[in-house]
């Protein structure tokens, strides 16, 4: 059976479109599943970049691209910091030990931090959303003649899994994973999840679906 031919830059224009219309829905209402929207896909944009560069469809210090990598780490570290407050008042509802006035007044603190958070949210993405989409704009226009760019998906698994070595040698500096740091875990951790969103390039096939599994794993 042939392999599925993948298109690369065609699926980062996919991911830029639903990142603007994203960014649009959580500047109107930055309630947790726009927000989660919002960061999943800078996520998918970042490691699309990154399959692209290894593909050398990116040009090398490719100005546009660092500049639209720029922009997106400051909406990343913006929707993140209302994510976690998500997080923890998740958790919160699963600690019914607490004490009443204490889990009370735990809730009103972290509903205030929320507010305060998505505010700031929506000052980023009332800024970044023109910023972003101009130089998703530019980045596509700089991969020129790799606009056409096809991939076998069977080249994909060995192609991140060199990216996954490249990446992530500096956390492999311990023998064993209790011997990694915090920093280094969470260095394994956002290389692992940015492998599984590259290898998602080629879901639906068997390959794909195994590599997404042990990246997801990790």
């Amino acid at each position: 059976m042939a392999s599925k031919i993948l298109h690369p830059v065609e699926t980062l224009r996919e991911y830029a479109t639903a990142l603007e219309a994203a960014m649009a829905v959580a500047l109107a209402t930055p309630r947790k599943t726009p927000v989660h929207e919002v960061r999943t896909l800078v996520r998918r944009l970042e490691a699309q970049m990154e399959l692209l560069a290894q593909l050398s469809a990116l040009p090398d210090n490719s100005v546009d691209a660092d500049k639209l990598r720029r922009e997106l780490r400051k909406l990343r570290r913006a929707a993140g910091g209302v994510r976690d407050v998500d997080a923890q008042r998740s958790t919160l509802k699963t600690h019914e030990s607490l004490p009443r006035r204490a889990a009370s007044e735990l809730r009103e603190e972290l509903k205030r931090a929320r507010e305060a958070k998505a505010k700031k949210l929506q000052r980023v993405l009332a800024k970044q959303l023109p910023k972003i989409a101009g130089a998703i704009e530019q980045v596509i226009a700089s991969v020129g003649t790799a606009n056409g760019l096809t991939l076998p998906a069977l080249r994909l698994a060995p192609l991140v899994e060199r990216w996954t070595e490249s990446r992530g040698a500096e956390s492999r500096g311990a023998e064993f994973p209790e011997e990694l740091d915090d920093e280094q875990l969470h260095t394994m951790r956002k290389v692992a999840k940015s492998a599984r969103y590259m290898i998602e390039n080629a879901m639906g096939s068997a390959a794909a679906e195994r590599a997404a599994a042990r990246y997801e794993e990790q």
